[in-house]
């Protein structure tokens, strides 16, 4: 299948991949440097190397072939492209891949597949007033936006020793299948809100956000 869609928003580039191909078509298609293969030959199973190659063919649909440069990552695990160019964040479940990317601003996105077992870890990642707010209807679509959307945020800010309870936390929100939502990250050093852009697609949920 691959580029299932593209959009361009606020000076940023998302997609996502939709992974019908085989280890070997991906791999096909793009070239690795010896950092690169030899991160690549270290996965013990397709499911991995599915995720890792189909994500960088995204990258190489997101940006020009000039603009393509490996991916590193830093020190708090964040990728980046190796000639600093651009902004970039990653995500994968099941079936998909997801990405966004900027030359100006900060970004994060997540994708999860939905699933009852959300409900045992609530406690570990909503505070008591969000778990209040959720309430019954569409519950796990509600509770999935709520995760992936401080997936999001934790990965637009970047770096480690942020709670998901108390320094990441999102404001009440109508659900419907497509939509924007509000979150704030809150340190002592921040206290910033950020709009996120959410949307149900078959089975998953996807987030993404950027800096203003």
């Amino acid at each position: 299948m691959g580029i299932l869609f593209t959009r361009n928003i606020n000076n940023a580039t998302v997609g996502l991949w939709e992974i019908t191909e085989s280890v070997d078509v991906l791999f096909s298609k793009i070239k690795l440097n010896n950092e690169e293969n030899e991160l690549y030959n270290s996965f013990k199973n397709d499911t991995r190397k599915l995720h890792w190659l189909s994500y960088r063919n995204l990258l190489m649909e997101l940006i020009t072939p000039e603009e393509y440069s490996h991916v590193i990552y830093d020190d708090n695990g964040k990728p980046y492209l190796a000639d600093n160019s651009h902004h970039l964040s990653v995500s994968h479940s099941g079936k998909f891949s997801a990405a966004v990317i900027s030359k100006t601003k900060s970004v994060g996105i997540d994708i999860e597949i939905i699933h009852p077992k959300i409900e045992k870890v609530i406690h570990k990642y909503l505070s008591d007033e969000e778990i209040k707010n959720i309430g019954t209807t569409s519950r796990f679509e509600k509770l999935y936006i709520y995760w992936s959307a401080k997936e999001s945020l934790y990965k637009l800010y970047g770096k480690r020793n942020l709670l998901f309870q108390e320094n990441i936390l999102i404001k009440p929100f109508i659900y419907s299948e497509k939509g924007e939502i509000t979150g704030s990250i809150i340190t002592e050093k921040m206290n910033q809100d950020f709009k996120l852009f959410y949307e149900k697609i078959h089975d998953y949920i996807l987030v993404y956000t950027l800096a203003d």
